[in-house]
């Protein structure tokens, strides 16, 4: 039964290691400082534009639910799908220049 015990024990702590990956982003370099900067005005930049597309498609969901049009309505939850797939992509931009840096393509 002891045997039985270890053997789950090590098989679990193997499985626990393997399956929990550690990511530890590297952002020096050369140009990595400019390349932050302009992804934290980009980011800036769409946050602001999908609150405000977010707000608009808010309302058409409500005014489409309200006027009993599926269409509009439909519309309005697109454009909120888009809004958050939007801010998604952008707070990615950190990791994506990371990425791009670790290539060594030059």
């Amino acid at each position: 039964m002891n045997a039985l015990n270890e053997a789950l024990v090590t098989v679990h702590s193997r499985i626990a290691v393997a399956g929990v990956p550690n990511p530890s982003p590297d952002f020096s370099g050369p140009g990595v400082g400019a390349l932050q900067a302009i992804a934290n005005v980009v980011f800036a930049i769409v946050l602001i534009l999908a609150i405000i597309g977010g707000l608009i498609a808010a309302g058409f969901i409500v005014v489409g639910h309200i006027s009993s049009n599926g269409r509009v309505q439909k519309a309005g939850i697109i454009g909120l799908l888009s809004c958050v797939a939007g801010v998604a992509v952008a707070g990615s931009i950190a990791g994506l220049i990371n990425w791009g840096q670790s290539l060594h393509v030059a």
